[in-house]
């Protein structure tokens, strides 16, 4: 899919675009789309792009949660299926934390010599993209009002480019997104991750507390802690 470009396509070769089971695949069409509403001057083409943006940071929640549970169970996948406000809620619950698991996970790797150059999704973030997707998939108001409106056309053209093209241009520069797994942790890195989550440690305290054990971690043969979907 990388090695396509997402401008220039016509409609045609859009819609029979094949299917690549990840949220970036998404994320692709959202852009082709928008591409092509810029280019041919059509409307509708612009809720093509929000439904495939929308649809591809639901699929992405999805990512997300598995990746940070480690397994899901067909319960909780059935739970979460058509609502990303519970996927949300579980992600945030206190069983998974994600955004301090994100957070933690982004610190750790900063000290890694290797650069695996991993993307970190703040939800926030994310479902406020979901927000401006969403505009697009309800009435927008007579023709008039829009379709019709050269200004309302230029208006939503570079809302929904403010929005997807960033998300692509991050799916393109980065090879993947990944967390610590909370179980393989060492012992230390583990206490230190305890501390993390429930706020007596800061990033400055943990980057010094890292470099401290650090020579005590090197010592032992541990396994890789970053998982990276790719």
């Amino acid at each position: 899919m990388k090695q396509m470009k997402p401008e220039g396509r016509t409609a045609d070769e859009i819609v029979e675009n094949e299917i690549v089971d990840v949220s970036s695949w998404h994320f692709f069409q959202a852009v082709s789309w928008l591409d092509y509403a810029k280019r041919k001057q059509k409307p509708s083409a612009l809720h093509y792009a929000a439904f495939e943006l929308r649809y591809g940071i639901e699929y992405l929640l999805f990512e997300l949660l598995v990746l940070s549970s480690r397994g899901l169970s067909e319960k909780e996948y059935r739970k979460c299926v058509g609502k990303p406000q519970a996927m949300k809620k579980a992600l945030r619950s206190s069983k998974l934390q994600y955004d301090k698991l994100v957070e933690f996970t982004r610190i750790l790797q900063s000290l890694d010599r290797v650069d695996l150059k991993l993307r970190y999704w703040k939800l926030d973030e994310l479902f406020r993209y979901w927000g401006i997707a969403s505009e697009l998939l309800h009435f927008v108001g007579a023709h008039s009002l829009s379709y019709a409106s050269k200004t309302w056309f230029n208006k939503t053209l570079a809302r929904m480019e403010e929005v997807i093209l960033p998300i692509w241009e991050i799916s393109l520069t980065t090879r993947g997104f990944g967390l610590l797994v909370i179980s393989s942790m060492e012992p230390e890195v583990h206490d230190a991750w305890l501390e993390f989550s429930k706020g007596r440690l800061k990033e400055d305290g943990l980057k010094t507390r890292m470099q401290i054990i650090q020579p005590a971690l090197a010592a032992r043969r541990r396994p890789r802690i970053i998982r990276a979907v790719l």
